[in-house]
């Protein structure tokens, strides 16, 4: 019985271990080489934090490439077992092709596995000459950061951006009347409009003016379009609250309407999108002005790009005395992380190997033509790094342990150099220490941006769901009928999503599947 109990955890065991991860044939790795000017940052989330030009061998797989600066650059892409797929980043160019009023920070990404020229399959945004009166077409624009957004039409020149929750003027009636609404914006981006009047604060509008090189290329508004595709150029009037407003009121059909606050929202975000490029610029607006903004998307294209090669290596075995030793193979660019006893396959060149544990280290040079091996015999050694930091009160961490501004002598090997300060963005790298080796290293923070560049959600493809082709016209009520107040939450709370749902069917189905081979071994166990 014994054997056959060990014979029941054994299947239950292999029902629950999830697979080993593979590398590819042979355990065969890919390379991802980052080409940026000297001086940058390049952070590969999971990996770490590197000074461009940076090359490093990985598993096949997908990573994101993230440089930040004056321009902010994501790359999101695949490595390939066996080839080189090389990050090329120049900041500068694309700030050159990003033009306009009031931009306040510009992001660049690159996204292989997207396609935001083809995201939905809906026509392009048409809008149509609306006839007098109040009222206008929802385009179920779906914005949800940083308060919920819709999309009221009026006509080709009168295309609005609504805030949930708040009194707007959206242009006039036939006879030169303000049409005047207490506004609501529902999931998906439809829109509700109740006709109001004796307001005491209505949201001021500023005007963006957007086009692109070569036009119509798809547009984003802070980070949205669900019901059409919007293609430069196109113009709209976006909400320009300077500062928050508290306890605003408005008489509407049912009575007294009073909004808690309204609160402050001064910054939009357009988005021009080809392919997998996507560039957002943050804009800066003040009501009643004109913002024009302009994307030269070829030299964007120019600034950021993405390319493969295939790569030959050959095989480089490592050993250590004593083993287990952590090892930084480089050739200045490439890096190559691991542990002894270990065979690497890299590309011909000249490299370092260093290998350190504890206080014991190690450094070999190799010319790697054809299969090589090395054999480092580890014995005590130091390494110097003298830190310079600006400002001088910054707080500065060595692999998470805080240290001293100075000369520190510390073990050869792989750190991580972090440093922050209240006021400036936070700066991390790698630094590599050889034995023996003096390295100084200078870190002048940047401070904070006035106005932070918010994470942009870019919808996913529709399912359809929400891309309805009715279109709601709301006419002017009249004899509006004063009645009870009502008081509407704030726009956070009214914005406030409902938490996500979690998924348990996957669990289900595996406890389904491992009852079902518990029952069976059981009764074949029986019968034995």
């Amino acid at each position: 019985m014994r054997w056959n109990a060990l014979l029941l955890a054994v299947l239950v065991a292999g029902l629950l271990i999830p697979p080993v991860y593979s590398t590819g044939e042979n355990g065969e790795m890919g390379y991802l080489f980052v080409e940026a000017p000297d001086g940058l940052i390049a952070e590969i989330p999971g990996m770490g934090f590197y000074p461009t030009p940076v090359g490093l061998a990985l598993p096949p797989g997908n990573y994101t490439v993230r440089i930040t600066g004056n321009v902010t650059v994501v790359a999101q892409v695949s490595v390939v077992a066996g080839t080189s797929t090389i990050v090329r980043v120049d900041p500068d160019t694309i700030g050159d092709a990003v033009s306009g009023e009031g931009i306040v920070s510009i992001r660049a990404t690159f996204n292989e596995s997207a396609n935001y020229s083809q995201e939905k399959l809906h026509p392009p945004f048409d809008p149509f000459a609306f006839p007098g009166e109040c009222g206008g077409n929802s385009g179920y624009i779906n914005i949800s950061k940083p308060y919920p957004m819709g999309l009221i039409v009026r006509g080709k020149g009168e295309v609005y951006i609504t805030l949930n929750g708040t009194f707007m003027h959206m242009g006039d009636d036939g006879d030169g009347n303000p049409c005047m609404f207490y506004v609501e914006v529902f999931p998906g981006g439809d829109s509700r409009m109740e006709s109001i009047r004796n307001v005491t604060y209505v949201v001021p509008l500023a005007r963006l003016e957007i086009d692109s090189t070569p036009e119509n290329l798809t547009m984003y508004l802070n980070g949205g379009h669900n019901r059409y595709i919007f293609y430069t150029p196109m113009g709209f009037y976006v909400p320009a609250i300077p500062h928050d407003v508290y306890n605003a009121t408005a008489v509407g059909f049912y009575g007294t309407i009073r909004i808690p606050v309204i609160h402050k929202l001064d910054t939009h975000t357009v988005g021009i999108a080809d392919y997998h490029h996507l560039v957002e610029s943050v804009v800066k607006v003040v009501p009643n002005e004109t913002y024009h903004i302009h994307v030269n998307m070829e030299k964007v294209k120019s600034g950021l790009m993405v390319e493969r090669k295939i790569v030959k290596t050959v095989p480089l075995e490592i050993e250590s005395e004593p083993s287990n030793a952590s090892v930084i193979v480089t050739d200045g660019v490439l890096r190559v992380f691991t542990t002894t006893p270990a065979t690497l396959f890299l590309p011909p060149g000249n490299y370092t190997v260093i290998a350190s544990r504890g206080n014991l280290s190690a450094r070999e040079s190799i010319v790697l033509r054809e299969g090589s091996s090395v054999l480092l015999k580890l014995i005590p050694a130091n390494a110097t790094l003298s830190l310079s930091v600006h400002p001088e009160n910054a707080t500065v961490l060595l692999n998470g342990e805080e240290v001293k501004i100075g000369t520190l002598t510390i073990s050869p090997g792989r750190y991580n150099l972090t440093v922050r300060a209240a006021g400036y963005i936070t700066k991390s790298l790698d630094i590599i220490l050889a034995p023996n080796e003096s390295k100084r290293v200078e870190v002048s923070m940047e401070r904070k941006p006035a106005v932070e560049n918010s994470e942009i959600i870019i919808s996913p493809p529709s399912s359809g769901e929400n891309d309805i082709t009715q279109e709601e016209n709301t006419q002017d009520k009249q004899n509006n009928v004063p009645g009870n107040t009502q008081i509407f939450p704030t726009l956070p709370d009214s914005s406030a999503p409902h938490p996500p749902r979690k998924d348990n069917s996957s669990l289900w189905v595996k406890l389904s599947a491992l009852m079902a081979v518990i029952v069976v071994v059981y009764l074949i166990l029986k019968k034995m």
